[in-house]
């Protein structure tokens, strides 16, 4: 008699059952319902594999009605072979299930099925077209099995995810795991990699929560950004199209992508952008910008609605640290990636941080909102042009001080040489009007000093005018202040390096009226020009040299202005023409004991170092060029790809944070030549680098190129490479999870098998002699010459297979 199915748990478990067979659901779905049925008559179960295979017998011509009973019992089977249900108790059920399934199928078929449930455990696994995703076919000498390798393939990915969950329910239960650490992290994310669909991943969620594991899909989010490399490649085409999708990048678009309903879509979007910006507040920038680039794939391929996504973008953006953005943008090597993370967010792109610039009143965030529009670049520098071309009106009431931001930032962010100066410079001159507050008059005038034109060169002169009457005339403005402003004039004058510039700076340094300040003192800006090709300053010069210096009357030697002296010998000191040279040697001669001499020798001995001069030393030979940094911030990868792209020759070395040579790369118009880490060289080596990424700084010494000896067959693409090592770290890490460094593995009485695409016997043969041995595999990949992926991924799959156990 069948069971009946009155209880809702069982009739809940039976449907489950029938999606399971139709490979709707994965085995980790169903072990519940498995472990409940297992304490039912097999009667039960017969019933309904009885039941699912007349609604599928007929939909496919090839498969028969024993097919379905075989695929059955075999998914069924599958359940002990993942450790989801008690081995014993499963045997023994099966037992009584086989006898029941055999009396179901026609007397035809029979002798054959009896034969293959009897070999059940060793049967290989075959597939049809028929509408379960993956018929498991009884054995036969007639049928050749058709998608054995895809169903093999299907199958160790089950089993992995049984050993996740085994080993994740085994930590629970010692209390050893809790969520947010980082076997959880680590199990969620290799379980959400492998996974094929969302659903999958919900009934991992479902099981985990099961343990008492408070755990949802935010919790997977940052499980799969935190499992992400901590680089970022740069943007390049060549580059961008080769580089395969990360799996963990590809799991979170699917749970947004195949989430119930818009509603759960959105939630889920807004999540995966939250675990961006947690992974920057952590301080991983590459992560977070990785991250990032799904949720951008997402709104592109339109799988995400407008209006939710553009909420994500106007406020998760607030919660990015502020301390963290002013680190990012303070160092120029991460201003790509930075720039990246920013774009994401439409309140931190250059039109939203100009909104916020002009309303924000702390100096401090205003700063930050400098920084980062810097970071922004020539997008910034438009946008701040556009508003600051807006004509001037109420200052007091607009703000003067975003106006002085605006120009800050035409000043700091390089000036496109295609865009017209002429306009820039109206603009400017505009804001140089000393009816306007002090600090905005000097920021335009720092501006005009970068700004090489004739129209800045008028302006400036007239503006030192304008302050020379302000400051002889005095009113109820600040004269410290205008006396200030007249020095910043000056500066920005002498940075023109124009004709016009200097007399103008000149005439106002060589006037003694004390309203106008230390005009003197002024001269020092030119203290680093060679005035040779303009013999008309260097001829003031003189003459304001030769009028102050020293005369004897009555035998007394009088002082006119030291000061003044000493400073026109400054201004004169990178000046080594012939007349120069020779009114300084006169005043070494003539007032040795005078501070003027010390100051015209010390000129003197700057021209002959200079090679102006008698017995000056040879110019140094030019340094190769050379780049140097931190491995954390740019990323090996990153720097291999510049590199590479650069097509460059010489030497990368990586020292680890106590300056120790951990690994030295050698390239050659751009490919690589050598490499070697500890025992390893060659291609082995550029894996392990990159498949164990470590901390610490690099140092790339540039040599010129030069014939290659040795040919060219021995260079290899940096490219290929790169992509074959980002594709091995991914895997070491999904692997590290079911084999960890300290992991102590056991021999069992299944014998190893070769993994698929290794070659080399002797490693195999080498590593299950250590690991039987009770060698960790850290332990292991110490000793063998190998890199880290070969070694873990053999373990991993003799886990996968059952040769290998954990303590």
């Amino acid at each position: 008699m069948v069971e009946p199915a009155a209880d809702p748990e069982v009739r809940e478990a039976l449907t489950e059952l029938d999606l399971y067979l139709s490979d709707i659901v994965p085995p980790l779905v169903v072990a519940g319902s498995a472990q409940l049925l297992l304490g039912r008559a097999p009667e039960l179960v017969a019933a309904a594999i009885r039941s699912w295979t007349a609604g599928q017998y007929g939909k496919s011509g090839e498969a028969s009605v024993s097919d379905y009973l075989y695929h059955a019992v075999k998914k069924i089977h599958m359940l002990g072979e993942f450790r989801l249900v008690p081995q014993e108790p499963l045997e023994a059920y099966l037992a009584a299930l086989k006898s029941l399934v055999l009396a179901d199928c026609p007397e035809e078929e029979r002798a054959a099925l009896s034969e293959n449930l009897a070999r059940l455990g060793e049967a290989a696994a075959a597939s049809t077209a028929a509408p379960v995703a993956r018929l498991h076919r009884k054995s036969a000498e007639s049928r050749a099995p058709s998608g054995g390798a895809a169903s093999a393939q299907e199958e160790a990915v089950h089993r992995r995810l049984a050993l996740y969950l085994h080993r994740l329910e085994s930590q629970a239960r010692q209390a050893a795991v809790a969520p947010g650490g980082a076997a959880l992290s680590d199990t969620l994310a290799a379980a959400a990699r492998e996974a094929r669909t969302a659903g999958e991943v919900e009934g991992y969620l479902s099981k985990l929560r099961d343990l008492g594991l408070p755990v949802g899909t935010a919790d997977v989010f940052r499980a799969l950004a935190g499992s992400l490399p901590a680089w970022a490649l740069a943007p390049s085409s060549e580059w961008q199209q080769a580089a395969p999708e990360s799996p963990a990048l590809g799991a979170m678009r699917r749970m947004v992508a195949e989430a119930a309903d818009p509603l759960e879509g959105g939630r889920r979007f807004q999540e995966l952008v939250r675990a961006a910006v947690e992974r920057f507040n952590a301080g991983s920038l590459p992560q977070a910008v990785s991250t990032l680039e799904a949720a951008e794939r997402l709104i592109a391929e339109k799988k995400v609605d407008a209006g939710t996504a553009e909420l994500a973008r106007s406020k998760v953006g607030e919660a990015l640290d502020p301390e963290r953005l002013k680190i990012a943008a303070e160092n120029a090597s991460q201003h790509a990636s930075l720039r990246r993370l920013l774009g994401f967010f439409s309140a931190l792109g250059p039109e939203g941080l100009l909104d916020q610039l002009a309303r924000e009143e702390k100096r401090d965030r205003r700063r930050l909102l400098l920084a980062l529009l810097e970071v922004h670049g020539e997008p910034a520098r438009a946008a701040a042009y556009e508003a600051l071309a807006v004509p001037i009106r109420e200052i007091a009431v607009e703000g003067w001080y975003f106006r002085r931001n605006l120009l800050y930032l035409l000043r700091k962010i390089p000036r496109p040489e295609e865009l017209p100066l002429d306009e820039e410079i109206d603009v400017t001159i505009r804001h140089a009007d000393l009816r306007l507050p002090p600090p905005l008059v000097r920021e335009a005038v720092a501006n005009l000093g970068q700004l090489r034109h004739e129209k800045s060169e008028v302006a400036l002169a007239q503006l030192v005018v304008d302050l020379e009457q302000a400051l002889t005339r005095p009113d109820d403005r600040d004269t410290r202040e205008l006396t200030q402003l007249l020095d910043r004039v000056a500066g920005a004058l002498a940075r023109l390096e124009t004709p016009g510039a200097r007399r103008a700076l000149v005439d106002d340094a060589l006037k003694r009226d004390p309203k106008l300040g230390d005009t003197a003192a002024r001269l020092a800006e030119l203290s680093s020009q060679d005035l040779s090709e303009d013999g008309e300053t260097v001829g003031r010069l003189l003459e304001a040299l030769k009028a102050n210096l020293p005369f004897k009357l009555f035998g007394l030697a009088l002082h006119q202005n030291d000061q003044v002296l000493l400073h026109t010998i400054g201004a004169l000191s990178a000046t080594p023409s012939p007349a120069v040279r020779s009114a300084f040697e006169e005043i070494v001669s003539r007032f040795p004991d005078k501070e003027i001499a010390r100051a015209a020798s010390r000129a003197l001995e700057g021209f002959r170092k200079s090679g102006g001069g008698p017995g000056a030393a040879a110019p140094a030979t030019p340094a190769a060029g050379s780049l140097s940094g931190d491995l954390e911030v740019f990323g090996l990868p990153a720097l291999l790809q510049s590199l590479s792209d650069s097509g460059v020759s010489g030497s990368l070395t990586l020292r680890d944070p106590r300056g120790q040579v951990f690994g030295a790369l050698r390239l050659k118009g751009g490919k690589l030549r050598a490499c070697q880490t500890g025992a390893l060289s060659g291609e082995d080596a550029f894996y392990q680098l990159l498949e164990r990424p470590a901390p610490g700084q690099f140092q790339f010494l540039r040599t010129p190129d030069a014939p290659d000896e040795t040919g060219t067959g021995s260079l290899k693409a940096i490219l290929p490479l790169t992509l074959e090592a980002m594709r091995r770290h991914d895997e070491l890490k999904q692997a590290s999870v079911l084999v960890p460094d300290d992991v102590r593995l056991k021999a069992t009485q299944t014998r190893p098998s070769p993994f698929p695409g290794e070659k080399d016997g002797m490693l195999q043969k080498d590593l299950w002699s250590r690991v039987s041995r009770g060698a960790t595999p850290l332990e292991c990949e110490t000793e063998i010459r190998c890199d880290a992926y070969r070694i873990r991924r053999l373990l991993a799959h003799w886990v996968e297979q059952g040769a290998l156990q954990t303590d």
